[in-house]
């Protein structure tokens, strides 16, 4: 439980202190997400067992600032025969990797993908 409301701390940290102002606007309140954790190798075993390839990486960074320190970091997975996705949550401490969740049919949108990957040139 301490490593869940660790992770969720950390999770949260770029939306809670974005800026002094957002506290005021948003209606934010905690809540408890179900995740499952293991070793990096354990992932990374079930995701290569279900044919999952990693799509992107990112960087949650302390106060939300882009410049700040880096607190957690995020992996999107995608299985491109189904449509199935995963995200994947750690800390530069922790030893263990949590799946935070998996989805099904995944759509894209066309919009995005032709502005993001033809227009600006971005790499996945």
């Amino acid at each position: 439980m301490k490593k869940l409301i660790l992770l969720l701390t950390f999770l949260l940290t770029s939306i809670v202190f974005a800026e002094e102002s957002d506290k005021k606007k948003y209606n934010f309140y905690w809540n408890q997400v179900p995740v499952v954790c293991a070793a990096p190798e354990e992932i990374d075993r079930w995701a290569n067992d279900n044919n999952f390839t990693p799509l992107t990486l990112s960087y949650g960074r302390k106060d939300g600032n882009p410049k700040g320190e880096v607190v957690y970091i995020v992996t999107y997975y995608l299985n491109k025969m189904n449509g199935e996705t995963f995200a994947t949550v750690t800390t530069p401490t922790d030893k263990d990797v949590c799946i935070v969740f998996r989805t099904f049919n995944m759509v894209l949108n066309p919009e995005i993908m032709d502005e993001y990957l033809n227009k600006r040139g971005l790499t996945l």
